[in-house]
């Protein structure tokens, strides 16, 4: 069962009350189709808040994709999001996912379940520096592992990454973590043997190496074990870095022209590309 923590709790429980429906029904989603939400109803979207789907009747996973023409998945949702029964499913948006749903809409869809109410609510107020290619909870008990499409992090120019930091609220440094691209022998790229302990967070300096396993990956597979201590929520996975400020965001929201190209966002701006970072492609 999904944990959060107690100040998490509070803070839904507080900013539960700025919710906005952007779609209500009674609606089976299965792989034949699925519930399709216009980009209009995501105009006022910020990074940090969450899409919250309600359902009924589940017997397998939720996936969230851009209504673009490949129908990629959306930046910063999980690969192996399980749901069953009855309930509701957090997908909290990075800024790379909020520019896509602006721009394309969003498809929810699955193998197997009802929907019956999809909401934009306010999530986390603000996210940490550098470039997010994941933000929500993820609860880290025995051995759980967290599935990332690599939608979240295919648009970075990983030259300019100089580390990778997974926070969490473990307030501890005596826990595993395993970063792996798949189950086999030579999936493994990185563990937290590798890495230096922050305020909150785990951190991986990129090698030349590392920048090319994990820019290549077909998706991240990033597992977690407490150990002998007690279970804790992963927060974010972000990469820090030297990244260009060609363009603001300013810039790109007011001025710049912004698609969907062989799956990467790209901005057009006075007739000149960039990636989603501001480099000159």
């Amino acid at each position: 069962m999904k944990k959060i923590s107690l100040v998490a709790l509070f803070a839904a429980l507080v900013m539960s009350v700025n919710a906005t429906d952007i779609w209500t029904g009674d609606q089976h989603v299965s792989w034949d189709g699925g519930v399709q939400i216009q980009a209009a109803q995501f105009a006022d979207a910020v990074a940090g808040q969450k899409i919250v789907v309600s359902f009924n009747g589940a017997s397998d996973g939720i996936e969230f994709k851009v209504m673009n023409q490949f129908f990629d998945h959306l930046a910063g949702s999980r690969e192996a999001a399980w749901i069953s029964g009855d309930g509701a499913f957090e997908q909290f948006l990075t800024p790379a996912a909020v520019d896509s749903l602006k721009a394309y809409g969003l498809e929810i869809i699955g193998a197997n379940f009802n929907c019956t109410n999809v909401a934009l609510e306010d999530g986390k107020a603000e996210l940490k520096d550098g470039y997010t290619v994941w933000t929500g909870f993820f609860w880290a008990d025995d051995w759980n592992t967290l599935e990332l499409y690599r939608d979240g992090y295919c648009n970075v120019d990983f030259n300019y990454a100089t580390a990778l930091r997974i926070y969490s609220e473990a307030g501890r440094t005596n826990y595993v973590i395993n970063i792996k691209e798949n189950w086999e022998e030579g999936g493994h790229i990185a563990d937290k043997g590798q890495m230096t302990d922050g305020d909150g967070y785990a951190e991986l300096l990129l090698t030349e190496d590392l920048r090319n396993r994990l820019a290549n990956a077909n998706h991240w597979m990033i597992q977690f074990n407490k150990e002998d201590g007690t279970p804790f929520n992963v927060t974010d996975i972000v990469l820090v870095g030297n990244f260009p400020s060609d363009i603001s965001n300013t810039e790109v929201e007011s001025k710049a022209v912004k698609f969907f190209e062989n799956g990467q966002l790209v901005i057009i701006k006075n007739g000149v590309k960039y990636n989603a970072l501001g480099a000159q492609l």
